[in-house]
């Protein structure tokens, strides 16, 4: 596998993953404010495209009990890292030379950035943080199990109105 191919695989599952964690803390707005998971609510509030992640992560912060800072910092850091792999893939020529091309970091551009390394941190930090939000989803009434490839679903009844 190329290292393009490569980066390409990192980024469908960084992407993939942090849906799947969006979806949790979804589910947990839903539960802490309904009691329950309501389709209307999930796709005309939380779907909308104004309804940013940012702010669901603050409604987050207020709405836990078991508040974690250390847990939000993570969170953060993960969508900071789908982010790199979302925006950030322009190689940047330098000279004539094709095969020079770097990816610069947009916070140090004298650095490339480190995909392998950004994916490695992200598979670890995420199953900590889903673990985490599951069991608050839980905690607030909500069941969950897993699909086979490791993807949280609902498991209660999600109503139409």
């Amino acid at each position: 596998m190329s290292g393009n191919e490569k980066i390409s695989q990192y980024r469908a599952e960084v992407i993939e993953q942090a849906i799947n964690i969006e979806t949790i803390v979804n589910a947990i707005i839903c539960q802490h404010y309904l009691k329950r998971v309501r389709i209307d609510f999930w796709l005309q509030v939380l779907y909308d495209e104004y309804f940013s992640f940012g702010l669901k992560r603050r409604i987050l912060t207020k709405i836990v009990d078991e508040f974690d800072n250390k847990k939000i910092q993570d969170l953060n850091r993960l969508i900071n890292i789908r982010n790199y792999f979302a925006h950030y893939n322009q190689e940047i020529i330098k000279g004539a030379q094709i095969n020079d091309g770097t990816i610069p970091d947009p916070r140090n551009t004298m650095k490339s950035i480190d995909f392998e390394q950004l994916y490695e941190e992200f598979k670890v930090i995420a199953t900590q943080i889903e673990t985490w939000l599951s069991r608050i989803y839980q905690n607030k009434g909500g069941q969950l199990f897993k699909y086979q490839d490791g993807k949280f679903i609902l498991a209660n009844k999600v109503e139409e109105t």
